[in-house]
């Protein structure tokens, strides 16, 4: 596909994910010369009624969203493909920066400083898509969609991406139930394992990825004790700060943080 222009103005450079009649291309707007990403689902007799229903979500997700730390809404349209077939494009902005997933597969492994400023920043975005009407729940949050713009020993601004498995929530507590099950099974939590998602699993995600960052290990390699991860057992943080990181990844709901803001306050206070 590099070189090819879709929608008469988005020149793809490359090819950055591919899944069944799915793909994610990295192209230049060649209207103003910028960088945007591209997102294409092949309209055939295959794609499943969910994954249309999640393109068309994220779009008008999008398209309501305004912050500086998440993709905007840039276009949409359709392109035909060989055999009479078409393809849904959703264009969003480019957001350049490295993964934290990408840091780990290298072997960086996150001091307890850099863990909390990264921590710090994820509650920020979070209590924005939380407090949005209605309420947002990202659903997926993992080390591959943290991006830092800046490398992590300096003050990096850190932004979320990929909001293909958001949901919205038509009311604000934060026992408030969706049903599915989407998002990457390593973290989880374990009431979205069982079909349902609340405010809250976000928190769970994020404290399962805090801990990845600081040990380089992935959830399920994890110190355990008993059913839950042991997270005193794990050396690189201090007290205060592995308490934040149990109580964000409490498997009883009930037990957990209840909100974004109740994290960040007792974070900011440690």
């Amino acid at each position: 596909m590099a070189g090819q222009i879709l929608g008469d103005r988005y020149k793809v450079e490359k090819q950055l994910g591919r899944k069944s009649g799915r793909w994610t291309l990295l192209a230049t707007d060649i209207a103003n010369e910028t960088p945007a990403i591209l997102k294409l689902i092949s309209m055939d007799d295959e794609l499943h009624p969910d994954v249309i229903r999640l393109f068309d979500r994220e779009m008008s997700i999008l398209k309501s969203l305004n912050h500086p730390a998440l993709p905007q809404y840039l276009d949409y349209f359709e392109i035909d493909l060989p055999k009479e077939m078409k393809a849904l494009v959703l264009v969003q902005s480019y957001i350049e920066g490295i993964s934290i997933d990408k840091y780990l597969r290298k072997g960086r492994i996150f001091s307890e400083k850099e863990a909390r400023n990264i921590s710090k920043a994820i509650l920020k975005i979070l209590a924005y898509l939380h407090s949005h009407e209605p309420c947002i729940v990202h659903r997926d949050i993992k080390p591959s969609n943290i991006l830092l713009v800046n490398p992590p020993d300096k003050k990096s601004k850190v932004c979320l991406v990929d909001l293909g498995s958001v949901k919205q929530i038509a009311s604000r507590p934060s026992h408030t139930t969706v049903l599915s099950l989407v998002g990457d099974e390593n973290y989880m939590a374990p009431e979205q394992l069982g079909g349902r998602a609340v405010l809250s699993s976000d928190l769970y995600s994020l404290g399962l990825t805090v801990l990845t960052l600081l040990t380089g290990l992935e959830p399920d390699s994890l110190p355990k004790k008993g059913m839950s991860v042991d997270v005193y057992g794990v050396q690189q943080c201090s007290p205060e700060f592995a308490q934040w990181l149990s109580k964000m990844i409490e498997p009883t709901i009930q037990k957990r943080f209840a909100t974004v803001d109740e994290a960040l306050n007792v974070l900011q206070n440690i």
